[in-house]
């Protein structure tokens, strides 16, 4: 009976360590290459001129260029593939300055890579960075967009607050990105 049992028990952990060695097979999903999209950020509370803690939200599609691993270990060339960038953050923020930190996805040919994010903003600026979830990173920069009124924008830092403004990014890995 001792050995019928320790026999169930052998066959339990190779069936186990088959599923292991089968799940490593399949690693995570990987990006090397720059990214430019364009896309709206929102802020709640509104942000002003005096730093407060707040969250922010960001959305925003445009394409992406570079190396593509998939999960299996098939590689693909991108040239201005369709992409979207979905981030959030909390920290202390005003129309001047401040840093946040949180998550995101980055949607690259419909395949998803989970981020944490941080960022150091300036007046219409932010130094955005990006850590995959199976490491690797990304770095870049969000502008306001040449579309927006720097009055208008100016005007309601000063107000009322600044609840939204659309974005331009640019990412580029480095040298690699997974999630």
């Amino acid at each position: 009976m001792a050995l019928r049992v320790a026999g169930v028990a052998l066959a339990v952990v190779m069936v186990a360590a088959g599923t292991a060695v089968a799940g490593n097979r399949h690693g995570p999903i990987t990006f090397e290459g720059t990214c430019e999209m364009s896309g709206l950020l929102s802020q709640s509370p509104p942000i002003t001129n005096l730093p407060q803690p707040g969250s922010a939200s960001a959305r925003a599609g445009g394409t992406c260029t570079g190396t593509f691993t998939g999960a299996r270990g098939q590689v693909r060339e991108l040239d201005t593939a369709p992409s979207r960038y979905f981030a959030g953050a909390t920290g202390d923020m005003s129309c001047g300055g401040g840093s946040a930190e949180g998550s995101g996805v980055l949607r690259i040919a419909g395949r998803e890579i989970r981020f944490a994010f941080s960022e150091v903003r300036g007046p219409g600026v932010a130094a955005v960075s990006l850590e995959g979830r199976a490491g690797g990173s990304a770095t870049g920069a969000a502008h306001v967009s040449r579309d927006e009124d720097p009055a208008d924008i100016a005007a309601k830092c000063s107000g009322e607050g600044l609840r939204s403004a659309h974005i331009d990014l640019h990412l580029a890995t480095t040298p690699a990105i997974s999630g």
